[in-house]
């Protein structure tokens, strides 16, 4: 699936439950807060799988789940700011490729 496709999928989704349910947009900042609940579930899961912490009957999440929560989110955020995330994402690939390309001639 590309980026495009996904921006596109997260926009009607908000755009349904905005038509069916009277769903306000949400403000970016409270999007953001979201986005770093989900990043949290991730750590937790770490946390414990890295015996940082012992399980409870609430850690029952996987990272399958928390992953796809948090690029949710995360895409959700990026339509929030008109970000394409296909120029982001190449963008920071020709970013990466030149700092390996200059790291591998030093």
């Amino acid at each position: 699936m590309e980026l495009k496709e996904c921006q596109s999928d997260v926009k009607k989704y908000f755009e349904i439950l905005k038509h069916n349910r009277g769903l306000k947009p949400w403000p970016k900042f409270v999007i953001l807060a979201r986005l770093q609940e989900e990043i949290s579930e991730i750590a937790r899961i770490i946390s414990v799988e890295e015996g940082y912490r012992g399980k409870s009957k609430i850690d029952n999440m996987n990272y399958i789940d928390e992953f796809g929560d948090a690029l949710f989110q995360l895409i959700h955020l990026a339509n929030e700011c008109n970000v394409d995330l296909e120029k982001s994402w190449n963008y920071t690939k020709k970013k990466y490729s030149k700092y390996l390309s200059k790291k591998d001639e030093s």
